[in-house]
């Protein structure tokens, strides 16, 4: 089982109503995106995060049952994350609402069940906020055993304390086996893809947009690219894309600490686009099921 832990929050999406502009409240967040998506394309996996037990916290445990992800959630009544976006020719922005909520407040000691988990997915905005980021650091350092990938997804907003972020991204390098990074990623954190893999990760996947991915390993380059779509919006696609690649190296029996071969990993890049493709081809975080692909 894959165990997807980070932050599960509702993204405010732009909506224009009869009174005029508005929002709708849909379930999102990077790790929760991609724990569903997982789900939906028939991979085991479960969720670790702070779930709250208000009307919105009832919808993102709802949306976990209905799309197969087993719940290792950390529930309290403390309020859900809201995250509004704003949408610029499709390219969503983010402000964040996450003082005190339940996923923000997740301690060290909220620890999920790890029974049956046999790799670990971290990410999003969890690493960049205390003290759930302390939670989510020590759940990977403590399992560096299991093979783990890390998306960061850095919205460089939300980072408080660039020293404390930059630091802890360091230590979780360390220990990672794939790591996804975007082109802004890239930039923000001022690194090479050598870089990345000199600190310990097997497979490096950058994301390119409608360019698509490129795949590197210690001695290999693989490019797949992107279909032609026409976009929507691009709200959950680097997380659709995620879960795209942790399910086809799983169906291949290649999520493991080695290096995937060129066959697999390209198989698996595959998926992860095309899977991708279809997210970003409608509104909102709406991963696609196996049998849409």
């Amino acid at each position: 089982m894959i165990l997807c832990a980070g932050e599960a929050l509702i993204d405010m999406l732009p909506r224009d109503t009869a009174d005029g502009p508005g929002f709708y409240p849909a379930t999102g967040g990077a790790v929760f995106n991609t724990a569903i998506a997982l789900g939906r394309l028939g991979a085991p996996v479960a969720l670790h995060t702070g779930l709250s037990s208000d009307l919105f916290g009832q919808r993102l445990a709802a949306d976990l049952v209905e799309s197969r992800v087993e719940n290792r959630a950390a529930v309290s009544d403390r309020p859900t994350t809201l995250a509004f976006v704003t949408l610029t020719d499709g390219h969503a922005e983010y402000a964040f609402y996450d003082e005190g909520t339940a996923g923000r407040m997740l301690a060290p000691w909220d620890a999920p069940d790890m029974t049956g988990v046999d790799a670990l997915f971290i990410g999003g905005i969890s690493l960049a906020v205390e003290p759930c980021a302390q939670a989510y650091e020590a759940l990977a350092l403590g399992h560096a055993n299991l093979p783990i990938m890390i998306d960061p997804n850095i919205r460089p907003g939300f980072i408080k304390d660039t020293d404390v972020f930059r630091a802890r991204l360091d230590r979780l390098l360390a220990v990672a086996d794939i790591v996804k990074l975007s082109d802004e990623d890239m930039d923000w954190l001022g690194m090479k893809p050598d870089d990345v893999l000199a600190a310990g990760a097997r497979v490096l996947c950058l994301t390119e947009g409608a360019k698509g991915v490129r795949a590197l390993t210690e001695d290999a380059e693989i490019h797949v690219p992107a279909p032609t779509v026409d976009v929507i919006d691009t709200v959950g696609a680097g997380d659709t894309f995620n879960a795209g690649l942790l399910a086809g190296l799983h169906r291949a029996g290649a999520l493991t600490k080695s290096t995937p071969s060129d066959t697999d990993l390209s198989a698996a890049l595959e998926l992860g686009v095309a899977a991708a493709a279809i997210t970003v081809s409608r509104a909102g975080a709406n991963p696609p099921w196996a049998r849409e692909l």
